[in-house]
């Protein structure tokens, strides 16, 4: 199994293991009793270390040291209480202190997905969805989902494929259309691609393998490559309308009907609900009274930002960066305030390595750059999902200070994220965040933390609040539209608008899924980024987790 329990934190390797949103893909659901409503509507992706490497000293060949922005356009936020689209069906009421057999806190693309198979295994689920009071990069209309893993990941891959696999059954049983497939292409040295391509294989996934830059631009002409890169390309991948993904998992758990349950049980068995988590209580062993007979309490009571109180069996933490915060705000997790950062601006030596405790968030910044109606239809009606390359690995981390254990603790997705991008075909944003037309989104580039010594504390919901508010990164953004315009010349984009997200990563770059409180509550984050498209499987695994704990 892939769940760590508080008797042994050793992670147990298992093609099954689990999530997190982004936040880089779940809804945060979790807001302490007098945080305010932030401003709505923002997505995700990178760091200000890209600047000095974009601007300073190009990486790439053909990469100026200052490109003419192109104009960047203010977008007013949505009104407070103004949540991403929900169908009707996919919210509901339930009373202030009912029971369920499972509480999923977090309907983001994880916890919608948990919610769904738990609900498919015959157990009745109560979701709560906070999307109107806090928002993530679900509220974005395209996120990346390709069969191979960038850093060439196993069991990343496998989710991928998994998930892939199972859209058109969800879309189908739904209703509701969520993914388009329009292919994947991985680009850079042949360091840089070569595992990737080693995981398709693998999975049995047919791709193209360009041996150089120029096949590269042979094949996707709208794309300028250094002629040293490879390239390895499907027609599998695409993207996930993760609002709408939401939607069809929450659809086909509302449907499910248990066969024996009475007709009051079919109505009560699930529901979403819009309400935010603010604690969750392990409760002694007890009985209570109901109808003049003696039952056992449930184990868990999960509290509200409204005030209501729902009781369960068992409860699944899935909302993205703010996981850890709640379990540890609830004494699920020691409140271990780690030191700033020492005057070299390394981390202490002394490190936790994995588990939901050991996660961190990180400030991403996303670019959404304008393209008219005719090149989205014309120039680039054939652009699959890109991640690329855009500096060599040496010049990504060489402005970092850092040592030899602090390369040692460096994990291959850090690695990764800093020296690359991933860039988004066109996508017709509906409005008003960003104004309707068609988007070009590019996100990535290094990490850059939030200050872990508030880890456990009510500053980690204000610090991730205030950054939710702002238009991300400026520096960060200026930095990807150079990549942008390097990587694409012949394309005008009309406008910018930049975003903010956030991040969930862990020092050994793998997804965690913890069991705490017993074993009953099952805290799933450290979703680095990449979590949204292939949330389906890793909520078939979660859910597994779950119900055979239970």
């Amino acid at each position: 199994h892939f769940v760590k329990n508080e008797r042994n934190l050793v992670s147990l390797s298992m093609i099954s293991v689990f999530v997190g949103f982004f936040l880089s893909t779940a809804t945060p659901t979790f807001l302490p009793d007098d945080q305010p409503a932030p401003r709505a509507s923002r997505v995700g992706a990178m760091s200000p270390r890209l600047l000095s490497l974009s601007r300073a000293r190009p990486s790439l060949p053909g990469v100026p040291a200052s490109v003419p922005p192109s104009p960047r356009r203010r977008v007013p936020a949505r009104p407070r209480g103004v949540s991403r689209m929900i169908s009707p069906r996919a919210s509901s009421d339930a009373a202030p202190r009912a029971r369920h057999d499972v509480v999923v806190v977090g309907n983001g693309p994880v916890g919608s997905a948990v919610a769904r198979h738990v609900a498919e295994a015959g157990k009745s689920v109560l979701v709560l969805d906070g999307s109107d009071t806090l928002t993530s990069a679900s509220n974005d209309v395209g996120r990346i989902v390709r069969p191979l893993d960038a850093e060439g990941r196993e069991t990343w891959t496998e989710w991928n494929v998994r998930s892939i696999d199972a859209f058109p059954s969800i879309e189908a049983r739904s209703g509701i259309e969520f993914f388009r497939k329009c292919g994947s292409l991985a680009c850079g040295t042949p360091a840089f691609v070569e595992k990737p391509r080693r995981r398709l294989e693998e999975a049995r996934v047919a791709h193209v393998s360009h041996a150089s830059g120029g096949d590269v631009e042979r094949a996707f002409p709208f794309l300028n490559v250094p002629k040293t890169h490879v390239a390895v390309s499907d027609a599998v991948g695409g993207f996930v309308d993760p609002g709408k993904m939401i939607q069809a998992q929450n659809a086909i758990m509302l449907s499910v009907s248990h066969t024996g349950a009475s007709n009051r049980a079919r109505k009560t068995s699930c529901a979403v609900v819009r309400d935010s988590a603010v604690g969750v209580d392990r409760r002694e062993e007890e009985e209570e009274e109901e109808r003049g007979a003696k039952k056992k309490a449930a184990p868990f009571a999960v509290r509200t930002k409204k005030g209501a109180t729902y009781e369960a069996d068992a409860v699944v933490l899935a909302g993205g960066a703010y996981t850890r915060w709640l379990a540890s705000s609830s004494g699920l997790l020691p409140v271990e305030n780690i030191p700033a950062k020492n005057e070299d601006g390394l981390s202490p030596e002394k490190t936790r390595r994995s588990g939901v405790g050991a996660i961190r968030n990180s400030r991403r910044t996303v670019l959404l750059a304008e393209v008219t109606e005719a090149t989205a239809r014309g120039a680039l009606r054939d652009m699959p999902t890109v991640k690329y390359q855009f500096a060599p690995e040496r010049e990504a981390r060489g402005n970092e200070k850092e040592t030899k254990k602090e390369t040692e603790k460096e994990n291959s997705h850090s690695r990764n994220e800093a020296m690359s991008v991933y860039v988004l075909p066109p996508i017709l944003y509906p409005g008003p965040d960003p104004p309707k037309g068609w988007y070009v989104k590019i996100g990535g580039g290094a990490n850059d933390f939030f200050d872990d010594s508030a880890a456990g504390t009510a500053r980690v919901v204000e610090d991730l609040d205030a950054w939710m508010r702002s238009d991300g990164d400026e520096a960060v953004a200026d930095a990807l539209h150079d990549v942008l315009v390097s990587l694409m010349p012949d394309v005008n984009f009309l406008s910018l608008v930049s975003k903010p997200c956030v991040t969930t990563c862990t020092d050994d770059g793998e997804l965690q899924c913890d069991a705490l409180g017993g074993g009953g509550v099952f805290a799933v984050s450290g979703c680095q980024g990449k979590a949204a498209g292939p949330a389906d499987a890793i909520g078939r695994d979660v859910a597994e987790a779950v119900i055979e704990a239970m």
